[in-house]
């Protein structure tokens, strides 16, 4: 009785994965599942980024920085494979017509290591150890002013957009006496301008966006490309490239800091369209 309720379970299995399989493959023409024929207004995209940490610090009377000599980049890469953590990327997208509207956010943590010098005793250089944690929300909107199409499925796009983003980071150090520890939150709200571009070949879309950010004191910019390949009318995927520089100057809890930190990596994930 065992093995033929095995048998009956597996039976079934075999017939929900195929009916699954069907509906998802096998939805009309291939020509439908090109980009140009879609009728979808809406995507919902969940990613993956791992990233790499780079970037310079300033805290009070310390400077710390991860460029330095051979032996200090060594050490920072060990710590770089070992020290990050989780990046997670979430977006969704709506157009009507020419109107596109964009909203996505990434938040998580990643630590490095940076070689410290002393700017009052101009001590030997030491290893430091620091966490950055974030999250950053982007909100835009745009119009396309220019495109171009013909009948072979090809289709290149220009949106020119307007937008704000919230920067919340948390810096957070692990150094060699208690005096001399880091834990700060720096955030700020700024406008941003920016342009993206959607390529599309049948079913196949390459996407390439840019936009800079500023409150004068504090700014950043956000490179991303990503390249997608539609697999049905409701499902696509995708694997791109992003880049982030984030620079903030200013006062946090009654210190003067001064930051620039680039974090960038590669994304992978799954769009459903609806």
């Amino acid at each position: 009785m065992v093995k033929a309720s095995n048998y009956i379970k597996f039976f079934f299995t075999i017939l929900i994965l195929a009916q699954a399989s069907i509906n998802v493959y096998a939805q009309n023409s291939k020509e439908e599942k090109y980009y140009t024929n879609s009728n979808r207004h809406w995507l919902a995209e969940i990613p993956i980024w791992v990233p790499g940490f780079r970037g310079q610090l300033a805290y009070g009377n310390y400077n710390f920085s991860s460029s330095g000599s051979d032996e200090e980049k060594e050490y920072e890469q060990l710590q770089n494979e070992s020290g990050i953590q989780f990046y997670f990327v979430g977006r969704i997208v709506a157009r009507y017509n020419n109107f596109w509207v964009n909203a996505d956010a990434f938040s998580g943590k990643v630590n490095s290591a940076f070689s410290y010098t002393s700017l009052i005793e101009n001590n030997e250089k030491e290893i430091v150890d620091i966490t950055a944690s974030g999250t950053i929300p982007r909100l835009v909107a745009g119009y396309s002013v220019w495109q171009q199409s013909n009948e072979n499925h090809f289709k290149i796009e220009a949106i020119p957009y307007l937008g704000i983003r919230y920067v919340n980071i948390y810096l957070q150090s692990e150094v060699f006496d208690l005096t001399s520890i880091i834990d700060v939150r720096p955030n700020w709200v700024e406008p941003l301008i920016g342009l993206y571009v959607p390529l599309i070949y049948k079913r196949f879309k390459i996407e390439m966006q840019a936009d800079y950010g500023t409150t004068g004191t504090k700014n950043s910019w956000v490179i991303s490309n990503r390249y997608r390949y539609r697999i049905s009318k409701l499902v696509d995927v995708q694997l791109g490239w992003n880049l982030i520089r984030l620079y903030h100057k200013g006062i946090v809890g009654s210190q003067e800091l001064e930051s620039t930190i680039r974090l960038f990596g590669p994304t992978a994930g799954v769009g459903f369209r609806f």
